[in-house]
């Protein structure tokens, strides 16, 4: 029976020790994403303030080629815009959104360039990023 009773309190104690070790784990991992916001903060307005002066070298560059992209390179593009024009009024869902409107936006823009001038590169990427 005492036997059987050291063993709980071993496992009571290995249990503590290990719950506390998860929570401070834990704290570690929320305040890493904390820092992770405030940089996506910073990098999404950074970002902004120039966007539209990359919209409108994008623009200038594709001229009619444009409309070759697909319709929602065309939304993406709008959409930025408009985030653009919203300067100091911007909330954290804006900032956040505007980054994964370019990340969507820009490998849609890659893909579709090598589907049209250098459809040969796509054999060599895998499936998922082929068209």
């Amino acid at each position: 029976m005492r036997r059987l009773m050291v063993i709980a309190v071993l496992l009571a104690f290995c249990m503590a020790v290990s719950c506390a070790a998860i929570r401070k784990d834990l704290v570690k991992l929320s305040e890493e994403d904390l820092k992770n916001a405030e940089t996506t903060r910073v990098v999404a307005k950074n970002l902004l303030s120039t966007w539209k002066l990359n919209s409108g070298f994008i623009k200038g560059a594709l001229g009619a080629r444009l409309n070759e992209m697909p319709q929602s390179v065309i939304t993406t593009l709008q959409e930025l815009d408009t985030l653009a024009d919203k300067k100091d009024q911007l909330t954290d869902y804006d900032l956040g959104y505007s980054v994964g409107l370019r990340v969507r936006m820009l490998s849609t823009m890659v893909q579709q360039t090598l589907k049209n001038y250098a459809p040969e590169v796509l054999k060599y990427l895998p499936s998922f990023l082929a068209l």
